[in-house]
């Protein structure tokens, strides 16, 4: 039975997104518009646009001409609705923790059944992982499935676009915590669980939390320091066999540690799951053709429909509590419900479901979905601890603190964003983010380096 990590702790998000939402990554990342040719040694004088869209992917022929009426494909490219998966998820934690926070007793559903649904918002950074998986496995694809220039190169990006946010996130979320929601309980323990979240610790370092998403951040970075044996395996056995072995590790592990408690305790808390479902998305990417039975394509999109509907009709039968107790599990199997969803998708440019998802409103949420997931709740619990807590009770609560947060949410976050991911995202280097800072809005040349 898997330990669960009750309240904001576990149901998180990714992030990253991969994160987990942390994932604008490389293959989807917000670059200037002109490419910069050059060694790394080379430097030049651009102008920095606003924001273009860049993306790198690897497509078929057939892909690559964009279908009729599929004006986002055309706008943003032909991984754009992955943004809008990490847009949604983004918003269901979001949507999720309203519920957690209103209806207590969880993982008991305490609210109505039909917001029944809102329990499962842990579920979200399974996605968020998967499409980590996927989206950093494109450029790898482009390249033998080696990381260009090598791991230091995949870490030193890694930590230049995950970092920063997080660590902005993480000094606000500390004094917040101590005197504005009281979730941390003192100064003394502020500072322990800043350093600890700090050094990405809180996994396996037991500390109070300052805000209850941060947990899957660090899980996405230990599996970072995995993905050059994931692509190793690749080379070496094959898309299918890598995600095979990854998966029976992970999950023989578990059950041959279910006889030390100890042991399964401190592997619980790796959430190693995790590593299957990242394995899982780059399994996804390894192909943008739809497989074949007998010389037809599997319909891979109804295939995810009818195993989205089982899954359904499981957690109605088998019931919230059981479904938590076990998200190792079921972590598991929505990461390959999920991963078959995403090839699908990448399958089948002209379907109706990826051009909704590759609409500009998706895919402009999904640009700050990082943003999102890290400072949520800090927003959520401010609002219910000092407004709405003692103002309606049940799903008049739920309704009020939905109509309160969404927007406020979606404000702050689009700020912070602006704020500590976006000149990230665009320069390489402090330098180059000093540079940007101190020409904002003029349009002025701006010295890049290659990284």
């Amino acid at each position: 039975m898997t330990t669960h990590r009750e309240g904001f702790e576990s149901p998180a998000a990714v992030p990253d997104l991969g994160a987990g939402p942390a994932s604008v990554d490389q293959a989807t990342v917000w670059v200037p518009r002109r490419a910069l040719p050059g060694s790394e040694a080379a430097e030049r004088t651009v102008t920095i646009p606003r924001f273009a869209r860049a993306t790198r992917a690897v497509v078929d022929a057939d892909q690559a001409r964009p279908a009729a009426g599929k004006a986002p494909e055309k706008i943003h490219g032909a991984t754009a609705w992955l943004d809008g998966v990490r847009g949604l998820a983004a918003m269901f934690v979001v949507l999720h923790h309203c519920w957690l926070i209103v209806f207590p007793g969880f993982p008991r559903n305490s609210g109505p059944w039909y917001v029944g649904w809102l329990l499962y918002g842990h579920l979200a950074v399974v996605v968020f992982i998967v499409l980590s998986g996927y989206s950093l496995a494109l450029a790898p694809a482009a390249n033998g499935h080696r990381l260009k220039g090598g791991w230091r190169t995949f870490a030193r990006r890694r930590a230049w676009r995950i970092l920063p946010p997080y660590w902005a996130a993480l000094a606000i979320s500390v004094p917040v915590a101590i005197w504005v929601t009281h979730s941390v309980s003192g100064t003394g323990a502020g500072i322990r669980a800043f350093f600890v979240h700090f050094s990405m610790l809180q996994i396996v370092v037991d500390t109070e939390r300052p805000n209850g998403t941060f947990w899957s951040i660090a899980v996405e970075v230990w599996i970072y320091f995995l993905f050059p044996l994931l692509l190793l395996l690749r080379r070496r056995l094959g898309p299918v066999a890598m995600a095979g072995v990854t998966v029976v590790v992970v999950c023989g592990l578990k059950v041959a540690l279910a006889h030390t408690p100890m042991l399964a305790t401190k592997y619980g808390q790796l959430s190693p799951q995790m590593l299957a479902c990242f394995a899982l998305g780059v399994l996804a990417a390894d192909s943008a053709r739809a497989p074949r039975i007998a010389g037809r394509r599997v319909p891979l999109l109804g295939l995810a429909g009818l195993l989205i509907a089982a899954c359904v009709a499981g957690f109605t039968v088998v019931g919230s509590e059981d479904i938590v107790n076990n998200y190792f599990w079921v972590d598991v199997l929505v990461g390959v419900v999920t991963a078959v969803a995403f090839r699908g998708l990448a399958a089948a440019p002209t379907s109706r479901l990826r051009g909704v998802l590759a609409a500009r409103p998706l895919t402009t949420l999904g640009m700050f979905a990082f943003s999102i997931y890290l400072i949520h709740v800090l927003i959520l619990e401010t609002l219910w601890f000092h407004l709405v807590q003692d103002l309606a009770s049940g799903m008049a609560a739920l309704a009020v603190i939905m109509a309160l947060t969404i927007p406020t949410v979606l404000v702050v976050s689009y700020g912070f964003f602006k704020l500590f991911e976006a000149p990230f995202l665009r320069a390489r280097s402090w330098a180059d983010v000093r540079a940007l800072r101190g020409r904002a809005g003029g349009g002025q040349p701006v010295p890049h380096r290659v990284a």
